[in-house]
């Protein structure tokens, strides 16, 4: 596909969504390389295009060119984001080195998410919240900038990757126990997303990592109707669109809920799916952490021999 069709998209788009070129471009690049992307003038690498076409809340199937380097970028990111998703430690170092070793110095976009991955790596291993929280906020200011604030933040367009910054911001105020802040971080992601055009597969994966987040921060608060009501959103969400990293966690969260509002046999139910599910995707170490959770804390037996 040639350049200018590719900017007359992105204008296209900006004009059908109603945004302005600042708006667009906030953080990413000037309205000048905007304007001469948008008239054809400037060829704009992969990245920022992708950058622009998430803000825009469109699919980037369009985007058939690349540079060899590009393609090992985008091979190294997908490797990377399986590991991260999957909790494996094991061989990540070694792919973000990899990917840090692809990205240009001007390359912002690129360096935010290796930056990003780095941290949470760290936090893997470290679990220093305090500081991570710290290094995430710098992050995110890599494309939103010294003096806004995170409210100012949610009113802007966001990237996938901004978004997923937020989330992990969230999580670190949680784990700091500021849970006020962390609810009222996600609750703005929730909206963004109710209310911005997106990818549909991109919005299901961030949405759901948002209601199981909220899930988590209205149990530590005992708002057991609250809890009870995003796990049901997020289990709809993942049979509906066969997403089943969080299917248990959901689960085990909307019994937990229920036992605190002494819906005893629907709670037992929960975990019991929760449970089976932990079994068919081959987590036997949750399997077995979650029976003896519940045995010790609730006196509570689940079936082993349930197939």
């Amino acid at each position: 596909m040639a350049v200018y069709e590719i900017g007359n998209y992105i204008h296209d788009m900006r004009v059908e969504r109603g945004y302005s070129q600042e708006e667009l471009c906030f953080g990413i690049c000037s309205v000048g390389n905007l304007s001469k992307i948008e008239n054809g003038i400037r060829m704009p690498n992969r990245k920022t295009v992708e950058a622009f076409i998430q803000r825009l809340g469109c699919r980037d199937v369009f985007l058939q060119y690349s540079s060899r380097e590009e393609m090992q970028q985008t091979e190294l990111c997908s490797q990377i984001v399986q590991k991260i998703t999957n909790y494996k430690r094991e061989g990540l170092a070694e792919l973000v080195d990899r990917f840090e070793h692809t990205i240009a110095e001007e390359d912002i976009l690129n360096s935010q998410y290796c930056r990003f991955t780095r941290i949470i790596l760290k936090q893997m291993e470290e679990k220093n919240w305090a500081q991570g929280l710290k290094e995430l906020e710098e992050t995110l200011k890599m494309t939103k900038p010294d003096g806004i604030g995170l409210k100012e933040v949610l009113k802007g367009l966001l990237t996938y990757n901004e978004i997923l910054i937020l989330i992990s911001i969230a999580r670190n105020y949680r784990k700091l126990g500021q849970k006020e802040e962390a609810i009222e971080i996600l609750q703005g992601v929730k909206h963004y997303m109710d209310t911005h055009i997106m990818d549909r597969t991109e919005k299901v994966q961030k949405y759901l990592l948002v209601l199981f987040q909220l899930s988590r921060l209205y149990l530590d608060k005992q708002q057991y109707e609250k809890t009870v009501e995003v796990c049901d959103q997020g289990i709809a969400m993942s049979k509906e669109n066969n997403r089943f990293w969080l299917f248990p966690r959901l689960f085990i969260n909307k019994g937990l809920a229920l036992l605190g509002l002494n819906e005893n046999v629907q709670a037992k139910e929960a975990l019991q799916r929760g449970y089976c599910a932990f079994y068919v995707l081959g987590n036997e170490k949750q399997c077995q952490r979650l029976k003896t959770f519940l045995q010790e804390n609730w006196d509570i037996e689940l079936k082993s021999n349930i197939f």
